[in-house]
């Protein structure tokens, strides 16, 4: 006998998480109801959500929650700076460019520029000289600013859609809970004393830096999935562009990536832009992610710091142009990582094959093994 509407709304849920002052609470708001012991140290944040298939009903009420943003669905009294709305991408790029360090370095460029022009013999005849030289100067200005723009444009991280971070969160934790089926754990205690900091931070409008371990993919995204759950605003992901591959590359800038190149050869502009983009973020109190160790880790120990990307953070401290940061370290374990496999290739002399869509898609069979928590 099949159970009627009543009965099957009136199931317990799987439990939510609720931090009021200093106690961490789990009460019903998912669909599963599993055992949680009131002192353990860790609680799950993330648990097992409805599947279509297992639970019809409680799969679309799941889905309504997230799409009207039901209570902390909702995403919009973070604890930090205002982000996902309308017109964020274009205010950043504004302050970017409107920065004194990018300013002075196109002026730099463009006098360089002409100097060498005036060797070459480019404005020759005196009288139309200082004249000529304007026009050229106007010129190069421009075309640096349009270049500078378009740069911005293509690494700046895009947090334009409320709509579209909600979407993100459950279309991630629905495949984070299909491989990872014990879920994410966190630590209450490390929980409460990161809500205090981010509240401290954006009270003085200072940034939090999470400087996470590498070991997989799942790093940046479970870092996200955390602060999205806890109201914390999410932080923009320091990413190379190595992943900047089509359809996932623009959803990914889109949840808070930002795009750098591995290597910058050298190139002023751009590395100027970079360090604007830095200044800017601290500046206005956003939070901010980088892995120091460069790449992930192949055999699960920490790799040796590279203080590239770091170095800008502490040139924008030490210079003064940021009053203050938070550091914040993160560990994050895993029972199994999802690219174990391509790990040992690697790891047997193999080259590591450069991402591509193609790939990633044939990659998601990982998401029906079970690999803990």
């Amino acid at each position: 006998m099949s159970p009627s509407k009543a009965d099957v709304l009136s199931q317990p849920s799987a439990p939510d998480l609720d931090i009021l002052g200093d106690q961490v609470t789990i009460h019903p708001g998912g669909y599963v109801q599993p055992t949680v012991r009131e002192d353990a140290p860790e609680r799950n944040l993330v648990e097992h959500m409805a599947r279509f298939r297992e639970s019809p009903l409680d799969f679309l009420r799941e889905i309504s929650l997230y799409v009207s943003g039901t209570g902390w669905r909702a995403y919009e009294d973070v604890i930090g700076q205002p982000i996902y709305y309308a017109g964020f991408s274009d205010n950043m790029k504004a302050m970017i460019m409107r920065t004194p360090m990018l300013q002075q370095r196109i002026l730099a460029l463009t006098n360089k520029r002409l100097d060498v022009e005036e060797k070459a013999g480019l404005f020759s005849h005196a009288q139309y000289q200082a004249k000529a030289k304007s026009i050229r100067r106007s010129e190069i200005v421009s075309s640096l600013q349009e270049v500078a723009l378009g740069l911005t444009d293509g690494m700046i991280c895009k947090m334009e859609s409320n709509r579209f971070i909600r979407f993100a969160y459950y279309s991630a934790t629905q495949l984070l809970t299909r491989a990872y089926h014990q879920g994410i754990h966190v630590s209450s205690e490390e929980v409460l004393r990161l809500r205090s900091v981010a509240e401290t931070a954006a009270k003085n409008k200072h940034s939090i830096i999470f400087l996470p371990c590498h070991r997989s993919h799942v790093d940046y995204v479970s870092l996200q999935l955390i602060c999205y759950r806890l109201g914390i605003a999410l932080p923009t992901v320091v990413a190379g562009d190595n992943l900047k591959i089509p359809v996932l590359g623009s959803f990914l800038q889109h949840a808070g990536a930002m795009w750098i190149r591995r290597s910058f050869a050298n190139d002023a502009l751009y590395t100027t832009l970079v360090q604007s983009y830095m200044d800017t973020l601290l500046q206005n109190g956003f939070n901010v992610e980088c892995f120091i160790e460069g790449g992930r880790s192949r055999t699960g120990k920490l790799l040796s710091p590279k203080f590239g990307i770091l170095s800008f953070f502490m040139d924008s401290v030490l210079s003064g142009r940021v009053e203050d940061a938070i550091i914040c370290p993160v560990s994050t374990q895993y029972d199994k990582v999802v690219e174990t496999e391509s790990y040992i290739s690697e790891l047997l002399g193999q080259p590591k094959p450069q991402e591509n869509l193609k790939d990633f898609l044939s990659a998601s069979s990982v998401l029906s093994l079970k690999l803990g928590r």
